[in-house]
Order: structure tokens, then C-alpha cells, then sequence
């Protein structure tokens, strides 16, 4: 993936200052987790087994091991390919593009989102050993924030706007 300068610098910076960590792509939720997925990816070999590095030092040494297109090629574009059909993706960026977000509706249809309850372990029998696990980030998460407690979307995400204004137009070029 070729880019110019300015780009490589401005989503180097987007990355190293993600919130969530890579822009929400993992699959895994919890730090320990994402790095054992990163690393059965075959990236940050050198991390011992219980790691538990700083996201910015994770970010640095993702950077040196495989720099920002291998970033791109390697964790990002393929997990978001592998979350989203080409239509789908479509479908956001002609939303994107008109400035509006994607009804919830739609969201909920394609099961990018599914509301949770939130309760407390009190509500359930003595069948349940432990609470069900609830506010797990949906994969709309990635593209949109969606106010959980009044259930509507309520904007995109800064990753949106990278995607849809650098990131795609990179592979476009490329292929």
C-alpha cells in the first residue's frame, strides 16, 4: 500500500492516539486477549505469555514490527472486510457522504448491533453461576457511536472518516 507522507503521518497519529485501541477492529475486548490475538497473527512475538503492555507501547512496537501499511494490510482492512460486505460498506460511505448516520434499524437487520440490558446478578436465579456478559462492543461500534441508553445511533466514528477518506481511497488506488 503506497501513500504519501502526509497520509502515513496522519494516520500514524490517528492510530497511536486510537480510542479504542485499533480503532476498535480486535476482536477480542480486553487487552491480555488482544494481544494473544495479535500475536497468534504471528505479530509481537516477543510479548511473554501474560504481557501486559501500555496500548501506546503496543502501538510502538506494531509500528516498528510491521509499520503503518502493514497495520493496514495485515489487521485493519482485513478484519474490517471480513465484519462488513462490500455493500454493506458502500452503504455507509453513501451515508458518509450525505452526512447522515446509518438508521438503527439497519443496523439491528444486518445484526451489527444488538441492545443490551444492563442488570445486576440479584435478577437472575440461582441457575446463574455468574452474569451474563452485557455491552459487548457490537461491530457497528467500529463505524458509528450508538447511545446505548436512548438506542440511536448518534454519530460516526473518527474512523469512519479515516476509512472513508484515506484508508478506501488507498486501496482504490492500489487495485
Amino acid at each position: 500500500m503506497q501513500m504519501a507522507h502526509e497520509t502515513r503521518e496522519k494516520l500514524e497519529t490517528y492510530l497511536i492516539n486510537a480510542d479504542p485501541f485499533l480503532w476498535n477492529t480486535m476482536e477480542k475486548r480486553n487487552k491480555k486477549e488482544r494481544i494473544q490475538e495479535l500475536q497468534s497473527m504471528g505479530f509481537l512475538k516477543g510479548y511473554s505469555v501474560g504481557t501486559n503492555a501500555t496500548y501506546t507501547k503496543i502501538n510502538q512496537d506494531l509500528l516498528v514490527e510491521l509499520g503503518l501499511e502493514g497495520i493496514l494490510e495485515s489487521i485493519v482492512v482485513p478484519r474490517v472486510n471480513a465484519l462488513f460486505q462490500t455493500e454493506v460498506l458502500q452503504y455507509f460511505r453513501r451515508c458518509w457522504k450525505q452526512g447522515q448516520t446509518p438508521p438503527l434499524a439497519y443496523l439491528k437487520q444486518h445484526k451489527f448491533y444488538r441492545r443490551h440490558v444492563f442488570t445486576n446478578i440479584e435478577t437472575y436465579d440461582d441457575s446463574w453461576k455468574v452474569p451474563p456478559v452485557v455491552g459487548y462492543k457490537e461491530a457497528a461500534f467500529i463505524f458509528v457511536q450508538i447511545d446505548t441508553q436512548h438506542d440511536f445511533v448518534e454519530r460516526w466514528t473518527v474512523f469512519a472518516g479515516l476509512w472513508f477518506e484515506e484508508i478506501e481511497p488507498l486501496l482504490r488506488a492500489e487495485s
